[in-house]
């Protein structure tokens, strides 16, 4: 559904300015009131009502409003009515119902772009639901799992294209709040990038855990262990990631915590280096003659960390 976007009121803009927000266009990043925000991930746009709220976190709308009520920061305004359905819910029954994804088409899917297929919190469903009643569509989809804590939060659906074996698009079910893609960290170190296929690649190519963000605006707001003396943050190559990247570094940062930004080199994100690489080493190894693999990360696709 594609949102209108509405000029905001004088509330709407007050509001923003008492939270001292920042306009991004039609809506506004804001500290949330609701929890320990310590970098913006309330946004605020006006709709025709009143205005809207959604935090990335996972705050209630409506714990936001009645927050900002309770201090006299919004008058006349209605919070986006309380989602009727458990998502959370919805998002362990096909998690339940997906099975191993060798011999399907998301294994084609994760050959296509170069990654490993024994990668963990990752299903295939063959008969995945996309859309509200009575307008639900089912698809073929890779299912990436979101924990915070250990428990399941969200599921990334991967919608996938039988002919091609490419996506078609993104979809997450669930309320993810600092939950993420998170595979074991294997030590004291440990990577965060915004994509579930740039995380998979980092590892692949560093052998450095790394989890998934799901998505830019989500990647300072992670739970992060506690015991954590490293934490790379895999940034895409452009204007968005490398803004995320910066706010990462602010709010995880913490006495005995070194934070390095690494991005890939002159590519877009982690992924694409990951494709070039494989690629490029299986061009090299039919010249050559072998049949060895090669997956050590080129120092020319790594361009030194970024100061944060």
């Amino acid at each position: 559904m594609t949102l209108t976007e509405l000029r905001p009121t004088q509330d709407t803009i007050n509001l923003v300015a008492a939270l001292r927000g920042t306009w991004h266009g039609s809506y506004a990043m804001c500290r949330c009131p609701v929890h320990d925000d310590r970098t913006p991930s309330l946004s605020i746009r006006q709709g025709t009502s009143g205005v809207l709220v959604h935090c990335f976190a996972g705050c209630n709308p409506r714990d936001i409003m009645r927050v900002l009520r309770n201090t006299d920061r919004v008058r006349a305004v209605e919070a986006r009515p309380a989602q009727s359905l458990d998502f959370r819910r919805l998002a362990q029954r096909l998690w339940d119902d997906a099975i191993d994804v060798q011999g399907t088409l998301g294994e084609r899917y994760l050959v296509g772009r170069c990654l490993p297929l024994d990668l963990p919190d990752v299903r295939f469903l063959s008969q995945c639901p996309l859309g509200r009643k009575p307008n639900t569509a089912l698809h073929q989809a890779l299912l990436v799992a979101v924990r915070d804590g250990g428990h399941l939060v969200a599921v990334q659906r991967i919608i996938l294209d039988p002919k091609t074996s490419r996506h078609r698009g993104k979809f997450l079910l669930g309320r993810c709040g600092q939950g993420a893609w998170q595979p074991a960290p294997s030590g004291r170190v440990l990577a965060v990038a915004e994509g579930f296929e740039d995380a998979a690649a980092f590892t692949s190519l560093t052998g450095v855990t790394c989890w998934a963000a799901m998505g830019a605006s989500r990647l300072p707001i992670l739970k992060l262990p506690p015991e954590l003396d490293t934490l790379i943050i895999a940034e895409d190559n452009n204007s968005p990631g490398r803004r995320a990247a910066h706010r990462a570094t602010i709010a995880y940062a913490r006495p005995g915590l070194q934070i390095l930004r690494i991005p890939p080199g002159n590519l877009d994100d982690w992924a694409e280096a990951n494709e070039r690489i494989i690629s490029a080493n299986s061009f090299a190894e039919e010249r050559r003659g072998s049949r060895q693999h090669h997956s050590r990360l080129p120092r020319s696709f790594v361009s030194r960390p970024t100061p944060p």
